[in-house]
């Protein structure tokens, strides 16, 4: 299933000129959004001291740009500007250790430096991180994203802010490729107020700042996330058209008969449950059936999952079962514990992940036998270990892995920390084997909980009906402070080319806002 994808793009943003505007954006971008009117637009070479208001700190002119300074917060406020829904670009340098952004829908700016009732969007440099927050006047994350922010270096960053969404896009300046946003949130806390710069640290520079009214012209389809209620850890197969996809049921209400679930779309985004698609009374254990992974060979489909804590496999002709044991019992060896995914490799070898319980949850792999039933117990092997602080949270956790290969190199994609906490997150390692040695991704986790989404992580991935886009289907928790039952998700991935070093995977989620359904051959 998890096979070779194209290099994939979903959000294009063209730079025309220093000054110019976005004059066309990629659908996951900017869905039913159209620039209007300009509200304010300078280069910022040259500074106008009636068009801004400085709330501590120094501003002043430096070379082709302003540079705003101070240790307390400083924020240089546009004078007479006031937003609501609108579309801004920037270019922001800011220095080493820094944080720099800016600041939006600011209701009361009376209260101090840095206090202040509003959002805030910024870059930190060094700790390579983008954040979204509201200063009520009190500070509330809301969400963010990891992207390699170096200080010194001139950095575009651009936000749409259409009602409660607000959408956020950076780019190296001198870099044009397509990339996905480091965050697409929802939060309703401030309509309306003042826009202006602001520093966290020592210094930044800042210059072309564009402001433009945002017109909502939704017309398009559209989907927002949840996609379907009642799935947790599940796994796609598309199969002559159809996409099934196989789930650990977590209902409302304890459940007599226990199994692993099915539901069936066209598109990714409506689904119809199918009821069980494997019963315990045709498996052996009796209980904690979990995280499936299906492959089909030669027509056989099989279903690999966890009961009672220990892998199984069960088999069907048909991909939507039902599925049975023809000898009820366990996959040896007994390490063989949950979280299984078979990947078969571009020269045919199956080869099985999973997590066994060793100082905390691990992931081992090895070659499956011809039976597609056995492990060669010569080939397993540790992948990962939890040695990123990501990846504690309630537990020293690495589990759900996923292989996807993308230009002759694997990557081994898993969920890290406990799935009940609310920092439960996605990241990955490279290796140029199936088997490792892997080495982690340096900006891990590539997607992480929300003010607005928690327990977003375990995952597989899949493509769109016409097969242009890449997805990642993944589960979340039923509410911000109700773990189950959980639900199903979806959301745009894509391989993000780099100067030096193999390409990102980039994931555009987890969203709460309305998304483009993914595309149709004939959309």
């Amino acid at each position: 299933m998890s096979q070779l994808f194209k290099h994939l793009g979903f959000c294009w943003w063209g730079r025309l000129a220093v000054l110019c505007v976005l004059a066309s954006v990629g659908a996951p971008c900017a869905t039913g959004q159209k620039p209007g009117r300009v509200i304010f637009q300078d280069s910022l070479s040259s500074m106008d001291e009636s068009e801004w208001r400085l709330w501590g700190g120094e501003l002043r002119s430096v070379s082709d740009s302003m540079r705003l300074s101070g240790k307390r917060g400083p924020r240089a406020m546009l004078t007479g500007v006031r937003v609501s829904d609108f579309e801004l670009q920037v270019e922001i340098k800011p220095a080493d250790s820094t944080q720099a952004g800016i600041v939006f829908r600011v209701a009361d700016s009376q209260l101090g430096v840095d206090a202040y009732r509003g959002y805030y969007v910024g870059l930190h440099a060094g700790a390579h991180r983008v954040m979204w927050g509201a200063s009520r006047p009190g500070w509330q994350a809301l969400a963010g994203g990891n992207r390699t922010i170096e200080g010194s270096q001139w950095y575009r960053l651009r936000v749409r802010v259409l009602g409660d969404n607000v959408k956020c896009c950076v780019d190296e300046v001198a870099v044009l490729q397509k990339t996905l946003p480091v965050l697409d949130g929802v939060d309703r806390s401030f309509h309306r107020g003042g826009v202006g710069l602001r520093v966290l640290g020592s210094a930044a520079q800042f210059r072309n700042l564009t402001i433009r009214e945002l017109v909502d012209t939704s017309s398009g389809k559209s989907y927002s996330n949840p996609v379907q209620a009642n799935c947790a850890d599940p796994v796609i197969l598309r199969h002559s058209g159809i996409y099934y996809a196989y789930s650990t049921y977590t209902p409302d209400f304890p459940d007599m008969v226990h199994g692993i679930r099915l539901h069936t779309s066209e598109d990714l985004v409506h689904w119809e449950d199918q009821g069980y698609v494997l019963k315990s009374k045709d498996s052996w254990g009796e209980s904690r059936f979990w995280a499936p992974d299906i492959v089909e060979r030669d027509g056989t489909f099989y279903l690999y999952y966890a009961a009672d804590t220990r892998i199984c496999v069960a088999t069907s002709d048909s991909p939507a079962g039902p599925f049975r044991q023809r000898i009820q019992r366990p996959m040896e060896p007994d390490s063989l514990r949950i979280d299984a995914h078979v990947f078969q490799d571009t020269d045919g070898q199956y080869y099985i992940y999973y997590v066994d319980f060793n100082r905390g949850n691990e992931i081992w792999g090895g070659r499956l036998n011809e039976d597609m039933m056995s492990v060669d117990t010569s080939t397993l092997k540790p992948m990962i270990a939890s040695d990123q602080s990501w990846e504690t949270h309630k537990g020293r956790i690495v589990e759900g892995p996923e292989i996807l290969k993308h230009k002759g190199l694997y990557y081994l994609t898993y969920s890290g920390s406990h799935f009940e906490s609310p920092q439960y997150a996605v990241g990955y390692a490279t290796s140029s084997s199936p088997l490792g040695p892997w080495k982690k991704y340096q900006l891990n986790p590539i997607m992480q909980s929300t003010s607005y989404a928690h327990g977003t992580a375990h995952h597989c991935f899949t493509q769109s009906p016409d097969g242009s886009e890449l997805f990642i289907v993944y589960h979340r928790h039923h509410s911000l402070t109700k773990t189950e039952p959980r639900q199903l998700a979806i959301d745009r991935a894509m391989f993000v080319r780099q100067k030096d070093g193999p390409d990102v995977l980039q994931i555009h989620g987890p969203t709460c806002s309305p998304q483009p359904t993914p595309s149709h051959a004939d959309d």
